[in-house]
């Protein structure tokens, strides 16, 4: 019996998987109104919060909003890079 999308169907309905478990829309408001609350409560009670704890706090926000860089080779730094590894493989032109 050949795999195609008939097939596909057919295995997919025998499968021994159990089901994905999904959350529950309630768990899921009291998680977001949780966050909420922590949120308010946090931006109420800022200037109570010492220096180190504003850095940890900021730390540990920003990993989550702002993008993470990736890092970009130029043509200038390629071409670098090229003339360093020709370097490093004739002879030292120093001697």
């Amino acid at each position: 019996m050949p795999f195609d999308s008939e097939s596909a169907k057919e295995a997919g309905k025998k499968s021994k998987r159990p089901p994905s478990p999904k959350m529950d829309p309630s768990i899921k408001e009291k998680l977001d109104l949780f966050y909420e609350e922590l949120l308010d409560d946090l931006l109420v009670n800022i200037k109570s919060l010492s220096k180190q704890e504003k850095i940890r706090l900021f730390l540990s926000i920003s990993n989550y909003i702002l993008p993470k860089n990736k890092s970009v080779r130029d043509k200038f730094t390629l071409e670098k890079l090229d003339k360093k590894d020709k370097w490093d493989e004739s002879e030292d032109p120093r001697k």
